[in-house]
């Protein structure tokens, strides 16, 4: 008697449920882990490069004086090289944001958590500037020069209020 399976049976993720004791199966453990990490790291990571892409947008968008239908500066050059290299200071782990441009022509950072959790971090000229609300009463608010390292305050909000577990 033959047992036939559907494509979607075949390509179940395989699941250990009795873990060997053998000094190979440690070395399986091991490897396993490490692929699992390594997928975890670059899927965390692909947002960033998605959101360069959103940044590029926002530019050829938001150019112009009044992109906004009023009054808006336009985003410069620098605002979008800045909005880059705050991206990729962002801590791996953390759910994407959404892209915003400022009327002042800058872009900013927004996170959207349940609960009235929200966070807003941009660059503005030399100066990171954010804002966060965090349900009730928590709030915290900044402004500080921006340099090549996040604050611990922002990684702290970052990866305590928006993580992706």
């Amino acid at each position: 008697m033959s047992t036939r399976f559907g494509v979607a049976e075949l390509h179940t993720p395989f699941i250990w449920s009795v873990e060997g004791v053998s000094e190979e199966s440690r070395k399986i453990r091991e490897m396993l882990a490490s692929i699992s990490s390594q997928q975890r790291r670059l899927a965390s990571l692909a947002w960033k490069d998605s959101l360069v892409e959103e940044i590029s947008q926002i530019y050829r968008t938001c150019s112009e004086v009044g992109w906004d239908g009023y009054e808006a500066e336009p985003i410069s050059k620098e605002s979008v090289v800045q909005a880059a290299q705050l991206l990729q200071l962002l801590p791996n782990g953390v759910r994407s944001p959404s892209v915003v441009p400022v009327p002042g022509g800058d872009i900013s950072f927004q996170w959207h958590g349940e609960e009235h959790k929200d966070f807003t971090l941009g660059v503005s000229g030399q100066s990171l500037v954010y804002a966060g609300i965090f349900g009730g009463s928590s709030k915290a608010y900044g402004e500080e020069r921006f340099s090549p390292v996040l604050p611990r305050t922002v990684v702290e909000i970052l990866t305590g209020y928006f993580s992706e577990a």
